[in-house]
């Protein structure tokens, strides 16, 4: 079983964050090397042109601190993809590797987060824009390397938080140029999500484009919310150089959050007014807000100006997210503004699980959520409706009665 009181604190402060560090990191709180093989494996058969991926891990110390090592190398027969290329490949491995729900939209989230930040620095729409050193396998393994391990350490439905994230200061070089730090995409990342930022004394690349989208996606919360919580692990993922100046590590905190209450964060409300806006644009835009991280959307009839009939859509999410669901929703109804309210929410404690279902003979696993109250008892349990929807398909039972097969069963014991 798997308890929302879980939380993750990611630890980017230092020396920042890159892909390799989040692996390392990973790796050392107990994810398997071999995972990481089996991504870049699956990479290797879905990304065109590319011939071989290697990926080793090593052991090393950084500022006397012991670390993991994660270096990804590929050769590759081209020298830049396309973002949406990048994208479709993504969508073939995450299947392939049987990455979960959660991982799925992760990772389409992070490789978002890369196509929108160089889509704005380069001035060119996120379909054609062209990714160079982003473009390449090491980027893909990255990605799918983190959601994997943390799929395999049941992380995925842990709370995660962020320390502001650190960034070099004098000059990186990539394809040929000099560009000050942060370099271009990593200061549009943290931009567009309002992601604290700390500058450090050091003329270095601490933080890259893909660290800074995985940060901006994972973290549920920033540093100033970072709760009281019982470490139970730490993971230090190393980056490929070792500094003199400080030690390049990116720390993982895993823990229970403390406390018998219920659960707290800060969320924002984004909303707008439509008045001239067909159902088929609004419903469109309802499901790219969701895809997009939205954790809710609603559609409230009301009543505007000179008695006009209208539509209020209301987004909850992320703060983190806000930036680019506002754009989002602006590009899809046209709506010339979108009002933003920062409001806290009180959230019980939950837990999931699994049990098994008997349906006509055949047994199913379906997954269920269980909320608590602060003295520890069960007052709901729910079963994830995509799980009944892949059982109605297979059965041809209506959600009703598998509704009721699963009230009679009962959700007190998981498997």
């Amino acid at each position: 079983m798997r308890a929302s009181g879980r939380a993750v604190i990611i630890d980017a402060s230092s020396s920042g964050a890159s892909g390799d560090k989040f692996l390392g990191a990973l790796i050392d709180l107990g994810g398997s090397p071999k995972s990481l093989a089996k991504v870049a494996k699956v990479v290797e058969e879905n990304l065109p042109g590319v011939n071989q991926i290697q990926v080793k891990t090593t052991g090393v110390e950084r500022g006397e601190i012991s670390a993991q090592l994660v270096e990804v190398r590929s050769e590759e027969k081209v020298s830049k993809r396309r973002a949406s290329d990048l994208q479709s490949s993504a969508v073939k491995c995450a299947k392939a590797l049987g990455l979960s729900e959660w991982g799925t939209a992760v990772v389409k989230s992070i490789l978002d987060t890369l196509a929108s930040a160089e889509s704005r620095v380069h001035g060119q729409s996120t379909k054609d824009v062209e990714l160079h050193e982003l473009g390449s396998a090491d980027t893909l393994v990255d990605i799918l390397g983190v959601a994997y391990l943390v799929d395999e350490l049941e992380l995925s439905e842990a709370g995660w938080w962020s320390s502001p994230v650190g960034v070099g200061t004098g000059v990186t070089e990539f394809s040929g140029r000099k560009y000050p730090n942060p370099a271009p995409a990593v200061a549009e990342i943290l931009r567009s999500h309002r992601f604290p930022t700390k500058t450090n004394n050091i003329q270095f690349e601490l933080t890259t484009p893909t660290g800074a989208a995985i940060v901006v996606n994972l973290a549920t919360d920033l540093a100033s919310e970072v709760p009281v919580i019982s470490p139970n692990k730490i993971g230090y993922g190393a980056g490929a150089k070792d500094l003199d100046q400080v030690a390049n590590i990116l720390r993982l905190t895993v823990g229970e959050l403390t406390g018998n209450g219920h659960a707290h964060d800060e969320v924002v409300v984004l909303e707008t007014n439509l008045d001239d806006v067909s159902g088929e644009v609004i419903g469109r835009a309802v499901e790219k807000l969701m895809e997009a991280g939205a954790r809710d959307v609603t559609i409230t009839p009301v009543f505007m100006k000179k008695n006009r009939p209208g539509q209020l859509i209301s987004v909850i999410a992320d703060k983190t997210k806000s930036e680019h669901l506002a754009e989002l929703l602006m590009e899809e109804t046209g709506t010339l503004g979108v009002r933003e309210i920062q409001v806290s929410r009180h959230i019980s404690r939950r837990t999931t699980g699994t049990i098994a279902l008997d349906v006509g003979g055949k047994k199913f696993q379906v997954k269920v959520k269980r909320a608590f109250t602060s003295s520890g008892h069960s007052v709901s349990g729910k079963v994830e409706y995509e799980d009944l929807r892949r059982i109605s398909n297979e059965t041809g039972l209506s959600i009703r009665e598998l509704q009721q097969i699963v009230k009679n069963r009962g959700t007190g014991r998981d498997t």
